[in-house]
């Protein structure tokens, strides 16, 4: 991973490595590093970030450009030319990074050292938009969360209903009380929370909520004709009243602990009759 251009951080060190030392070097306080899907520039990166510093220590390492939608991808690597950075300006934080791939690579090399000692929490959003239901596979702001725990960290991920004018005041509330909560708990590994689309005065309180069986995302296309822009729900997000997406609507904050990929049971045949081209006997 090497810079774009020339910053005071990267002439003092040259290119980044991933540093075992580094990773494990001592500091006062937690190591929070907030990222995102929708870009660097986006409000809800920047005022997350700045209420953050004012409490922890922070970098931030976030996609230049809108990914939304790429999961726990880390996009195509150049071994040989790397991954391209930036310094970045993120007022009231004094460590920033525009990366030039989505979400899940900046866990991953955050993670790994790339940019100092490795979190103690990765905080990703506040994401313009809900994730909830079984779709969030698909959201980088949930991505990145899962992209934590693969390499045995922690996450969570913060996302915002949509609504005319953005309640992002109230989600930056909500996360940090639940990234301090995390901080003080070693369970759950990642966090999924869906902020409603209103005040924190109006909100009716927070519930721990299962997936919904779809869940919620947006799909339309831009003004220009030439864009989709996604933001869609099945004919039945939301119907059941217990899941992330009904609670939300409803008015509360929901709170759904994720996992990584885990393996099922197999089913109880041979291998062999899977694949009986390679029957040799």
């Amino acid at each position: 991973m090497t810079p774009e251009h020339g910053s005071r951080r990267a002439h003092e060190r040259g290119t980044f490595v991933f540093d075992e030392e580094r990773r494990r070097r001592s500091r006062d306080g937690p190591r929070l590093l907030v990222t995102n899907d929708d870009g660097i520039d986006a409000p809800g990166l920047q005022l997350l970030a700045r209420r953050l510093a004012a409490r922890y220590e922070v970098v931030v390492v976030a996609p230049k450009d809108d990914c939304s939608g790429s999961g726990t991808g880390i996009g195509r690597v150049d071994a040989a030319r790397g991954v391209g950075f930036t310094t970045a300006e993120v007022p009231g934080v004094e460590e920033a990074y525009a990366i030039a791939g989505p979400p899940g690579l900046a866990v991953m090399a955050a993670t790994l050292g790339a940019f100092g000692g490795a979190p103690d929490l990765v905080v990703s959003g506040v994401n313009a938009g809900l994730n909830t239901g079984h779709s969030v596979i698909h959201s980088g702001t949930v991505g990145a969360a899962l992209t934590a725990r693969t390499f045995g960290g922690r996450g969570v991920a913060i996302s915002l209903a949509r609504s005319n004018p953005w309640h992002w005041e109230a989600a930056v509330a909500v996360a940090c009380d639940v990234v301090e909560w995390m901080l003080r708990h070693r369970e759950p590994s990642v966090l999924n929370v869906n902020v409603p689309a209103l005040t924190l005065e109006r909100i009716r309180g927070a519930k721990w909520a299962r997936l919904d069986a779809f869940g919620y995302f947006r799909v339309a296309t831009s003004e220009s004709g030439k864009n989709l822009e996604f933001d869609v729900r099945s004919k039945d997000s939301g119907r059941d009243a217990d899941s992330d997406t009904g609670y939300c609507f409803a008015g509360f904050v929901t709170l759904t602990p994720l996992s990584t990929v885990e393996p099922e049971d197999p089913p109880n045949v041979s291998a062999r009759d899977v694949v009986p081209v390679l029957d040799f006997d």
